[in-house]
């Protein structure tokens, strides 16, 4: 059982990430459960598009002003000075942090209140990618970051294999959550293949960023651009100015004037796109926690072509659900590409049909749900969940 597990019900819990968007999105399931069990819950976030819709959910919004992107150690210092200010005039029961700068100086501001906290890495990002005084002073800090968490949790083992090997942790004061979870009910598709299928489409879905692949997907469909099949290469997601990684529109407009990718704008709602696409192909190497984008289209029993990478491959096993390939390799993705094109029908369901079995049977939503419960209350608490959502 957790060191950190609360003793008594109607807990004060605060999730705090670097958007609203994704606590959000990716959240939304065990905010309800906590509210269902009686608990009063927090967002900590900047304020976006989502920062309402949270509130309409019932949670306590809370506004905070961050540079996500910044690397200057003086908007970091403000960062730490912000959360330690909002924890203690709220003195929250629990803090659950996500994302790098949260988990970095929200860790410690709630140590230094004595206030307990879960650390949740949700993917390493570009933390490890610095050199010289820089990383060292990532790595400093994430070291005291780690010893300040109540309960530091990963989202794959390669994460907290990295994280004991850099010396920042030990793995006995880590654990494993296999994922942020899905909602199986919400993300079900219907296949539509066929032999008769005049058009593949292969669809890439996220955030436009360089290191998750968009070059490779638009390289790749430049070069199956004069094939004979009927294929269309398809884009969904948005761009982000802030972002140095990020491709721009006039990128996008370029590509798709040449003929080589369809862009189809930035919505809220991803399942209409991915139901209506053969074959999701995302060749990222970011260092993903566990592909958010893989984990739906896998539950909406789609086939998907990715890379053998850390936070991807653990939603596909290869030849059986979808196929992977190295990372940065124009030529395996293009191998990957003609050989679906070149599937049967039957073929292309069964892989579909075995990403959602994978799906239900490891990253279900309502097993995080259960994972986050026993983690932190006691079995009294989890049993409650159970009898109101069942």
């Amino acid at each position: 059982m957790s060191k950190l597990q609360l003793e008594h019900t109607n807990q004060s819990i605060a999730l705090v990430a670097n958007t609203s968007w994704s606590i959000y999105n990716f959240r939304l399931g065990i905010i309800k459960a906590l509210i269902t069990t009686g608990h009063k819950v927090y967002a900590v976030a900047p304020r976006d598009d989502y920062s309402d819709k949270l509130t309409a959910a019932g949670v306590t919004y809370i506004p905070i002003k961050i540079k996500a992107h910044s690397t200057s150690p003086f908007e970091d210092l403000k960062t730490f000075f912000r959360l330690r200010s909002i924890y203690k005039r709220h003195r929250f029961d629990l803090v659950v942090h996500y994302t790098i700068k949260m988990n970095l100086y929200g860790a410690i501001a709630a140590r230094l209140l004595s206030i307990k906290n879960i650390s949740v890495v949700t993917g390493l990002g570009r933390t490890f990618q610095f050199s010289g005084v820089t990383q060292y002073l990532i790595k400093s800090v994430y070291k005291l970051s780690c010893f300040a968490s109540s309960d530091l949790w990963f989202l794959n083992q390669e994460d907290r294999d990295r994280f004991v090997s850099e010396g920042l942790t030990s793995e006995k004061d880590t654990f494993i959550l296999p994922s942020e979870g899905v909602n199986t009910k919400r993300f079900a598709g219907t296949p539509q293949f066929s032999e008769n299928k005049i058009i593949t489409r292969f669809l890439f879905a996220g955030r436009l960023l360089k290191d998750k692949g968009i070059l490779e997907f638009v390289d790749a469909a430049k070069q199956l651009s004069t094939l004979e099949k009927k294929v269309k290469f398809e884009v969904v997601g948005f761009v982000n100015p802030d972002n140095s990684m990020s491709v721009t529109l006039a990128d996008l407009e370029t590509w798709q004037k040449k003929g080589w990718i369809n862009y189809l704008g930035s919505h809220e709602d991803i399942r209409p796109f991915i139901n209506r696409a053969d074959c999701i192909v995302f060749p990222s190497y970011y260092q993903e926690g566990v592909s958010r984008i893989l984990l739906e289209t896998a539950s909406m029993s789609r086939p998907i072509i990715t890379t053998d990478h850390v936070g991807c491959r653990d939603v596909v096993d290869h030849m059986a659900n979808g196929l992977l390939i190295p990372v940065k390799s124009i030529d395996h993705l293009v191998q990957a590409c003609r050989l679906f094109l070149n599937l049967p029908a039957e073929e292309r369901l069964q892989m579909g049909f075995k990403g959602r079995e994978m799906v239900k049977n490891r990253f279900d939503e309502r097993r995080i749900i259960d994972i986050y419960f026993n983690r932190i209350f006691k079995a009294k608490q989890h049993n409650q969940l159970s009898n109101k959502t069942s």
